[in-house]
C-alpha cells in the first residue's frame, strides 16, 4: 500500500494556478483602467455640455464676440480631448478583451491539469481499495487455513 497520493504533475498544476491568478489580476487591472478611461471621457463630455450651455447663454445674452470665440475655442479643444479619450477607451476595452481571453485560457489550462489530477487520484484510490481488499482476503485465507488445520488436528486427523 502507498502512503499518500502523489501527483507527478503537481508542480505544473501549481504553475497553472499561479498563471490563472496572474491573469485574473491582469484582467482586473485592465477593467479598472477601462473604467477609469470611461469616467475621464464622461467628465470631458460633461465639461463640453457645460461649455455649450455657457456659449448658448453668452450668445443669447448678447455677449461679446471675443468671449464667444474664446468659448468656441475651448469647446473645440474639449472635443479634441474627447476624441483622444475615446481612443483611449477603445484601447482599454481591447485590452480587457485580450486579458479576458488570457484568463479563459489560463482557467482552461488549470482545469485540464486538475481534471487529470482527479482521474489519477480516482485511479490511486481504486488501487488502494483493491490492495486493501487483497490484504483482507489474504488475512481471511490465512485465518481460515489456521482454523481449518486446528479443527482437523482436534478431530484426530
Amino acid at each position: 500500500m502507498s502512503d499518500r497520493f502523489k501527483f507527478r504533475l503537481q508542480s505544473v498544476l501549481e504553475l497553472k494556478e499561479q498563471g490563472e491568478k496572474d491573469s485574473a489580476v491582469g484582467l482586473a487591472r485592465a477593467r479598472r483602467d477601462a473604467e477609469s478611461a470611461t469616467r475621464a471621457k464622461e467628465m470631458l463630455e460633461t465639461a463640453r455640455e457645460s461649455g455649450r450651455t455657457d456659449l448658448a447663454r453668452a450668445h443669447g445674452a448678447g455677449g461679446s464676440v471675443g468671449h464667444m470665440r474664446n468659448l468656441s475655442y475651448v469647446l473645440e479643444r474639449v472635443d479634441d480631448q474627447i476624441r483622444a479619450a475615446d481612443e483611449v477607451c477603445k484601447e482599454a476595452d481591447e485590452a480587457v478583451v485580450e486579458r479576458l481571453e488570457h484568463y479563459r485560457a489560463a482557467l482552461r489550462d488549470r482545469k485540464t491539469i486538475e481534471g487529470l489530477r482527479e482521474r489519477k487520484l480516482h485511479q490511486w484510490r481504486s488501487e488502494e481499495v483493491r490492495s486493501e481488499q487483497k490484504a483482507m482476503d489474504d488475512i481471511a485465507i490465512t485465518r481460515h487455513g489456521r482454523s481449518g488445520s486446528a479443527a482437523r488436528l482436534g478431530a484426530g486427523e
